[in-house]
């Protein structure tokens, strides 16, 4: 019998092999899904150790198959590439079609196959890998696929700026963090312990990057070449966010977040900001509804806010300091502050135009759906639809033009009205009003938009009697949110909805001035 037909006769029965135990696994799960409900909750546990411990294989049987697949699928190989010779443009291509896993799953196997593969030298003999002690650890079916995708991810960043008298340190490095991972003795004389948590293999690599790379490694240019945001095409009516941000870039969005998103740090924004991103700066004329700005209520961190803070850990949600609890998600509030950033970004000087208009967005709608206030509208570079009550929300803010169209489509006629508060008017309600009139939401007046109490397209003046300063969350929610504002001698009353008290009306105003006036007439 020649090696060539020795071999052949191997891989036959290595996939009779893999069809007999998908047999019985397929075996298994009937019955695992038909009693798993009547078992004690000891079998039930025993039962998922074991299903890990035949994951574990399967993983690494996923990885090593894939690494041989990506061998031969080489780019350099050309028209003799596996993947070429079976009609696909790459190796993660041809791991897709043949396995139907995702993109990112096939190349997340491809990647680490290559790290854990064993190629042929010259002598025909295998060479090791380049992380040869994590492949036995996959081989031995103890080392699972995120300990083995960590370890090797932590060691290559590593090894990108680790010196040259350090390098040997990584093979060290890699036999002990896959020791800790299977629970196996790291050298003879020492006593084994018991296998690690996901969590805790982090940890590990990390401390191990940090000590063989004391300086830090700086990012090579792939990693560089790879920070990105992207607004992804819409699903269910939003707008998916997606990228990489580089540390420090991540650091001063946190820090925003951070300030906007906490009762006692909000109050530190400026009052006034230069140029068109003033408090009192007018909406701009680009002929569009421009976005409006400011996060809503707000959330106190471990420092300074007490048992609001404590809630907000706890449950995601927030009690501001005045008592009255904020519904929003700790992830909403930070929406909310992206719309405030953005806001004041675009109406400021420093900020590049596009069409010489300031960095503003166009929103269109029909006259009459924005008048009954049904239907929706459309962002100019944004294929989903906007609800009508996020366009009112812009044109109360920012104010709308007219624009008369042509039976064959052709602008007859631009209106040229404009329903926007001054900036004297917003001067005047900054002064007044000092930030959002809502009790309680610390946005000052810097981030916030001037509402109409009532509409201007129901009537309403654009006049500072019947205008009022809103953060963006209170302002898109002051129509179902259950808060009513009213005007009384040219000051704002509110009152809150029914669930959060007593809904009676009371004077509502964040300014120092006015507070202060209306302690001393309640003294006098």
């Amino acid at each position: 019998m020649s090696v060539v037909t020795s071999m052949l006769g191997v891989v036959d029965d290595v996939l009779d092999l893999t069809d007999s135990i998908a047999d019985a696994v397929t075996g298994l799960l009937r019955g695992v899904d038909s009693s798993a409900a009547m078992v004690s909750d000891d079998a039930l546990l025993g039962l998922l150790g074991r299903a890990e411990t035949l994951g574990r294989a399967v993983d690494a049987l996923r990885v090593l198959v894939a690494a041989e697949v990506g061998d031969r699928a080489r780019p350099e190989l050309g028209t003799e590439s596996l993947a070429h010779r079976r009609g696909c443009g790459s190796a993660a291509e041809l791991v897709e079609r043949v396995t139907r896993v995702s993109s990112v799953t096939a190349r997340a196997r491809l990647r680490l196959g290559a790290r854990v593969h064993r190629c042929t030298g010259f002598t025909g003999a295998p060479l090791p890998a380049a992380f040869d002690a994590v492949r036995e650890g996959l081989v031995s079916g103890r080392l699972g696929w995120d300990a083995a995708q960590t370890i090797t991810t932590a060691l290559t960043v590593a090894g990108r700026g680790t010196p040259t008298d350090m390098l040997g340190g990584l093979r060290a490095a890699e036999h002990e963090l896959v020791c800790a991972a299977t629970g196996t003795a790291p050298a003879p004389d020492v006593a084994a312990l018991p296998p690690v948590m996901h969590a805790e293999t982090k940890l590990q690599a990390a401390t191990w990057v940090e000590v063989l790379n004391p300086d830090g490694a700086e990012p090579s240019e792939r990693d560089f070449e790879a920070r990105h945001v992207r607004l992804l095409p819409a699903r269910g009516g939003w707008v998916p966010i997606t990228g990489l941000l580089a540390p420090e870039v991540a650091g001063q969005v946190q820090r925003v977040f951070d300030a906007l998103c906490n009762p006692r740090q909000a109050g530190n924004l400026p009052e006034a900001l230069p140029g068109r991103g003033s408090a009192d700066a007018d909406a701009n004329s680009d002929g569009g509804v421009h976005a409006g700005g400011g996060a809503g209520a707000s959330a106190g961190d471990s420092a300074s806010a007490g048992a609001g803070a404590d809630m907000d850990a706890r449950f995601g949600v927030s009690v501001d300091t005045d008592g009255i609890r904020d519904p929003r998600t700790r992830a909403q509030r930070q929406h909310d502050a992206l719309a405030t950033v953005f806001d004041i970004a675009g109406r400021a000087d420093e900020l590049p135009t596009l069409g010489g208009a300031s960095a503003t967005i166009l929103v269109t709608t029909l006259t009459d759906d924005f008048l009954t206030g049904t239907g929706v509208g459309h962002i100019d570079g944004v294929d989903v639809p906007i609800p009508m009550s996020a366009i009112r929300q812009h044109a109360c803010a920012n104010g709308a033009h007219t624009l008369e169209l042509t039976p064959a489509g052709g602008i007859h006629r631009l209106g040229t009205e404009q329903r926007t508060f001054t900036r004297a008017q917003r001067r005047a309600l900054a002064a007044r009003d000092g930030g959002c009139i809502i009790p309680g939401c610390p946005i000052p007046a810097a981030a916030t938009e001037a509402h109409h109490v009532t509409p201007w397209w129901a009537g309403g003046p654009t006049h500072v009697d019947n205008g009022v300063l809103l953060c963006w969350f209170h302002h898109r929610t002051i129509d179902t949110s259950g808060w009513e504002i009213r005007m009384i001698g040219g000051a704002p009353h509110v009152k809150p909805p029914p669930w959060l008290g007593d809904p009676v009306w009371r004077p509502a105003t964040q300014s120092p001035t006015r507070r202060t006036a209306q302690l001393r007439r309640q003294h006098e």
